[in-house]
């Protein structure tokens, strides 16, 4: 049944742990593989390093008896007796030796010296090619002899021999292999340096002891427990720890660099090739392998890794079966327990989902009816403490029994009252940047019923209910003096307001009622607190405020200063215009109102007085064909509608400064008109004047600004505005008629008339004459 399950549901429990223990049975496994790899690698190295080390001693060794080999060669090239032979042109012929036989002697037996150094050689001649002998240490001989004698047990012809003699060769080495294949001779051959068109004069050649250099390369074979040989660059095996017929090529890759590795084929085997060059020649020290020799620790160690691999992961495989097998056992039966409680059967894929459904299911009914348990409970709660707020508790008994029950307990007989007036409309707003809150008012009421209470409750006892549109907190004190309480109620309110204003933008007045010593005092001290807050509501003043702070005078009665010379100073302000004296006035009257503490209702009395002054004024200089500035009949409704003293005085200000604007306009309109009158009645006396007295020759306009006390400039600016035309002209004007009038009488003369006119000279009335009417007064006078 259990592995049914398993298999029908594929995201049952069983898989999830089963798969949680692969998992873990996976990470050894991994560990292991990676050390295993690891191990590998490093063993790897190991041998590698172990082989080119004994390469590495190999060629040191052998390397040391070539630079023998090669000072050897360098002596016998520059020896002076040997030069003197193969260079000189006196023993090109074949008898020219014959004369010098005790110099060749004195020559072989200077050869026969380097024995005696040089004792790790076999023997070392040199070929002396234009007399076919060869120069050996203490002997001479012809080429034939020698060759028979040196090499009479080496399968090399001697045509072959004779041949390499004759060829140029530049530090060559060359195999010798035995005749009975009991081994081979390793042969260095350096020629004399002669003319590159013919063979070299001489050819110098020494026999290395192989049988001391198979001893150094034995051991490295006998370790590796492979081929260890010596190679010249064309791959020919030089030397070797194994017996190869011929000349002995090894098949393989290119050789590039001073070391590496490779893989190749020898005698039909897959083999592990390293090598290594020669520092001081070309020759090559090379290791051969069988891979199943070089790699026999590492395969044992790849036997024993999956071995104990495959232990391992069937152990953990079966381990973890039984513990799943185990471990499912308690689920099973949570499982059936559910399904007798719930009555139905866990179709869920994975148990636990159906178990954590369950149980989720279970602790949201019973948070559901804590809530609901709750919700009541604060209700209730609430409304007890309403009852107790405004003294509606009326048996002792019902109280106590109301306070156990909702787990009010006092500390002692001392109460106090904080009422919160909060601004929902900006914590509303703040809430809008937020989605998915629905009842902010709730939350707001939580938010500060918590932090209020949890804040009390440090030092004293706290309840909080909401009340008439406000917060109130009924703080339960400890036994102590009045004033520290006082002080600590003071610091809680400004913790308090600080804290919701700077984490939930929750900004609030308070006001703090007295401390009262009885239950029933409790109802005093509300409305102490109620009345505070009004206080603060109407004289605009926010923060926190205790009913001590506004402690009246006793003296001051129902009094505000508003006299009837206060008020008529008002009124001739407002009439004569000045708004910012009006304004002034207006201040000084509500802030020293404000100073005495008076009740709001005395403040508003206060702001009803300044209104109806206000409208006196208002009806005392209007009239019926003219519009106000306050023309809409809610304006007194708009001003007393201010939250607060400060707000209905800004309200009033406004109102005031317009009718302050209309009057000081209407009094410039009256100044403006009483001038236009008066300038007009000036002009009407200066032209009676005039008429009065153009016939005075001395008449000008100085004499007329004179007789009417102004200047002769201002005057006659004066009379252009009002008549438009110049005080001057006007003069001139005036003559001239009366001077047209008299012309019309012949029996007058242009002389007299000009006299009789006001004119002295006669000239000046014919050019003022014909100015006016572009004729001489002569002209006129035939005209008419």
């Amino acid at each position: 049944m259990l592995w049914k399950r398993f298999i029908v549901h594929r995201r049952s429990v069983m898989m999830t742990w089963l798969l949680s223990y692969l998992a873990i049975l996976t990470v050894p496994v991994l560990i292991s593989i990676f050390v295993y790899v690891q191990s590998q690698a490093i063993l790897k190295s190991e041998i590698y390093r172990a082989n080119n080390v004994l390469l590495k001693e190999v060629r040191e060794t052998i390397d040391n008896q070539i630079q023998l080999a090669e000072r050897l060669t360098t002596e016998l090239t520059w020896n002076v007796r040997i030069r003197g032979y193969l260079y000189s042109n006196q023993y090109k012929t074949p008898d020219s030796l014959d004369n010098d036989l005790y110099g060749l002697h004195k020559t072989v037996q200077e050869m026969a010296i380097y024995q005696s150094l040089y004792p790790s050689f076999k023997t070392y001649y040199v070929y002396f090619r234009d007399q076919d002998l060869v120069l050996e240490p203490g002997v001479y001989r012809s080429s034939r002899l020698s060759y028979e004698t040196v090499h009479e047990h080496q399968t090399i012809s001697y045509p072959v021999w004779l041949n390499i003699m004759q060829s140029n060769n530049a530090g060559k080495f060359i195999k010798l292999e035995n005749r009975d294949q009991s081994g081979s001779t390793l042969a260095y051959i350096q020629s004399f340096p002669g003319n590159r068109q013919e063979p070299p004069p001489g050819t110098a050649v020494i026999l290395l002891d192989t049988a001391r250099l198979m001893e150094v390369i034995q051991n490295v074979s006998e370790y590796s427990s492979g081929q260890v040989m010596l190679l010249n660059p064309d791959g020919q095996i030089l030397l070797s720890t194994q017996q190869t017929d011929g000349p002995g090529f090894l098949p393989g890759p290119e050789l590039a660099g001073d070391s590496g590795t490779s893989f190749t084929e020898v005698n039909g085997q897959r083999s592990e090739f390293l090598y290594i060059k020669s520092q001081n020649s070309e020759l090559i020290y090379a290791t051969v392998i069988p891979s199943n020799l070089f790699w026999n620790k590492t395969d044992y160690l790849r036997k024993i890794t999956y071995l104990g691999l495959g232990i391992s992961v069937i152990g953990g495989l079966v381990l973890a079966l039984v513990f799943l097998y185990r471990n499912y056992s308690p689920v099973r039966s949570l499982l059936r327990m559910l399904k007798h409680s719930q009555g139905k059967t866990a179709n869920a894929d994975n148990e636990f989902l159906y178990i954590q459904q369950a149980i989720s299911d279970t602790l949201n009914e019973q948070e559901k009816t804590q809530f609901k348990m709750k919700q009541q409970s604060n209700l209730l709660r609430s409304n007890m403490l309403s009852r107790l707020f405004k003294g509606r508790m009326e048996h002792q008994i019902g109280l106590d029994e109301s306070l156990s029950a909702f787990d009010v307990h006092f500390l002692s007989d001392q109460f106090a009252v904080l009422l919160f007036h909060v601004d929902y409309e900006r914590f509303s707003m703040h809430l809008d940047e937020l989605p998915g809150i629905h009842d902010k008012s709730r939350l707001m009421q939580f938010i500060v019923t918590n932090i209020v209470e949890d804040m009390a409750g440090a030092a004293h006892r706290g309840y909080v209910s909401e009340i008439d549109d406000h917060i109130a907190c009924l703080i339960s004190l400890n036994e102590g003096e009045t004033e520290q309480h006082k002080q600590e109620i003071r610091e809680l309110a400004e913790q308090a307001r600080e804290f919701l204003g700077q984490h939930f933008n929750i900004q609030s007045e308070i006001s703090i009622s007295r401390i009262q010593r009885s239950v029933e005092g409790i109802a005093l001290a509300y409305r102490e607190a109620l009345d505070t807050m009004e206080y603060m509501m109407v004289v605009g003043q926010p923060g926190i405020l205790m009913i001590d702070d506004i402690a009246r005078n006793p003296e001051s009665g129902l009094q505000y200063t508003y006299p009837i010379q206060l008020e008529q100073q008002l009124i001739n302000v407002i009439k004569s215009g000045d708004g910012d004296k009006t304004k002034a006035m207006i201040h000084a009257i509500i802030s020293d109102s404000m100073e005495q503490q008076l009740t709001p209702d005395l403040l508003k009395c206060l702001m009803l007085n300044l209104i109806s002054t206000l409208v006196r004024i208002i009806a005392e200089v209007g009239s019926n064909d003219e519009v106000l500035p306050v023309n809409s009949p809610d304006w007194i409704a708009h001003i007393m509608a201010g939250e607060s003293i400060k707000e209905m005085e800004q309200r009033l200000l406004i109102i005031v400064s317009d009718v302050c604007a209309y009057t000081a306009d209407k009094q410039k309109q009256l100044q403006q008109s009483s001038r236009t009158r008066t300038l007009q009645q000036l002009s009407l006396e200066i032209k009676s004047y005039l008429g009065e007295h153009y016939q005075d020759p001395n008449l000008n306009i100085a004499m007329i600004g004179e007789r009417f006390g102004l200047t002769p400039t201002y005057l006659s600016r004066l009379f252009k505005e009002q008549t438009g035309s110049g005080l001057l002209d006007t003069l001139n004007l005036l003559r001239l008629e009366q001077a047209k009038l008299l012309l019309r009488d012949s029996d007058h003369s242009i002389k007299s008339i000009a006299g009789q006119v006001g004119f002295h000279d006669i000239n000046t009335f014919i050019r003022i004459f014909k100015k006016y009417e572009s004729m001489t007064p002569g002209q006129y006078q035939k005209m008419i």
